[in-house]
């Protein structure tokens, strides 16, 4: 996460300026450029593969159900779409809803699963009912009723987005991202920013803080519930839990000036976070409810460290830090050890790397780097090995993961603007996430549970 750029003169500038400049990451050796568009992109990153073809018939309702299933519909579709997993099929209108299924048809047809859905209920109080064939061996593989609020309901699409996330674990084994929201930055006016957020699929934007200040570094709470972020509403950069249910903001008095690029760590019981220690930062730990025991976890100086990120079990950390006098990610344990660089470091090169952000599967860190003096997104295994460059056009900033472990979010400006894009980092796919304003610094929650979907 990018933290704002201190004025010359500053013990915290070089902290600030790793925070918020992005990566340089030569990989290397780098590989050819790619081509990427909107919708495809072909590369040496991304080799084609196989892809299984899914089909998704019509979700039949009775009449006085008819706009729910259509919406039920739209959803179900464009989830599965966006899921990257399938090469989705068109379906011919003699085998729509409400048609048995012909195994040996949607076989020759190319399907490898069939996705059918329908609504029973009333209006109000709605329950979709979602099936899963398996083509090649013809049978149901799965089949369950998922309860829904009215469609005029805010959790609407989230009860909807966790039934294709259940499609996705049942044909795939693997989770989805669809009922997820991305936290992110947005400048509402010259030198006023303000935190949102907005569903994994560009819908249910919400507009969180209203403080006519700056504010940086938002951060999910694991289940989704809290924001937690960095705000300037009373002069000085300190740590926020907003309640994403009730919209009340509470205060973490840390009893430091200087507070910046929080996290909770996988069991929530935990937050890590840079500040200031002399005239430049450390990352400290804290534990939760209430705040208590700071524990440091860095102690490198004279140059800063920030942008801690846990691995998923919360035994190490990746992080930001300049101690060989450029900003590079580093990676240690959180009891006890030294750091080790993981982006590309080479004595007497110019070298920029920062903001990583570990996967869930635990097997790659994303963050960004220079590459030609244009910022790049890269990952990297927790070793140093297997450095690769994920993006080409544009300068893309600020990624963090997918609960799924193959999706990532960036700040981009390819389209002429910064933007928010979602990357695949298996077929190379990618798609704008938002459009016509300054966003930046995407965070990515976790699957969200039923008790906090309705916000």
């Amino acid at each position: 996460m990018r933290a704002p750029d201190a004025s010359p003169g500053t013990g915290l500038r070089c902290a600030l300026l790793v925070l918020g400049a992005l990566a340089l990451g030569a990989v290397g050796p780098s590989p050819a450029p790619a081509q990427e568009d909107e919708g495809v992109r072909v590369g040496i990153e991304y080799q084609t593969g196989y892809v299984p073809g899914m089909a998704v018939t019509g979700t039949s309702g009775r009449p006085a159900l008819e706009d729910v299933a259509a919406r039920v519909d739209s959803i179900l579709r464009r989830d599965l779409e966006y899921s990257d997993r399938f090469d989705m099929l068109a379906v011919p209108d003699s085998l729509g809803s409400g048609v048995g299924v012909n195994y040996g048809l949607w076989n020759e047809l190319g399907a490898v699963w069939l996705v059918s859905a329908s609504v029973t209920g009333t209006p109000q109080s709605p329950r979709v009912r979602v099936s899963l064939h398996d083509i090649t061996y013809s049978r149901l593989e799965e089949v369950q009723s998922f309860e829904l609020p009215s469609p005029g309901a805010r959790g609407f699409r989230m009860a909807v987005h966790r039934a294709s996330d259940a499609v996705v674990r049942w044909a795939t084994g693997e989770p989805g991202m669809a009922a997820t929201r991305i936290a992110f930055r947005r400048e509402t006016e010259q030198g006023v920013s303000e935190l949102y957020t907005i569903g994994s699929d560009g819908r249910n934007l919400r507009r969180i803080t209203s403080d006519s200040s700056i504010v940086y570094s938002p951060a999910f709470s694991p289940d989704g519930s809290e924001l937690m972020y960095v705000s300037y509403r009373n002069g000085r950069p300190a740590v926020y839990i907003e309640d994403l249910a009730s919209g009340e903001s509470q205060l973490l008095e840390t009893g430091q000036d200087f507070n910046i690029t929080p996290t909770y760590a996988p069991g929530g019981d935990r937050i890590m976070l840079g500040q200031s220690v002399g005239d430049h930062t450390e990352i400290f730990e804290y534990e939760l409810g209430p705040l208590c025991c700071r524990r440091q976890i860095t102690s490198g100086g004279p140059g800063d460290a920030l942008n801690p990120a846990y691995s998923p079990d919360g035994e190490r950390i990746a992080f930001t830090a300049n101690r060989v006098g450029q900003p590079q990610v580093y990676v240690k344990d959180v009891a006890s050890g030294s750091a080790d660089i993981v982006s590309r470091y080479v004595y007497g090169e110019e070298g920029y790397a920062t903001s990583p952000d570990w996967s869930p599967t635990g097997d790659r860190i994303v963050y960004h780097a220079r590459v030609n003096g244009v910022f790049q997104i890269h990952t990297v295994a927790p070793d140093g090995s297997n450095r690769r460059v994920l993006t080409s056009r544009g300068e893309n900033e600020d990624p963090a993961w997918a609960p799924d472990g193959r999706h990532v979010v960036f700040a981009s400006d390819r389209g002429g603007y910064r933007a928010l894009w979602i990357l695949d980092t298996v077929s190379g796919r990618s798609r704008r996430l938002t459009v016509n304003h300054v966003d930046q610094m995407p965070e990515w929650s976790g699957s969200i549970v039923p008790s906090v979907s309705g916000r």
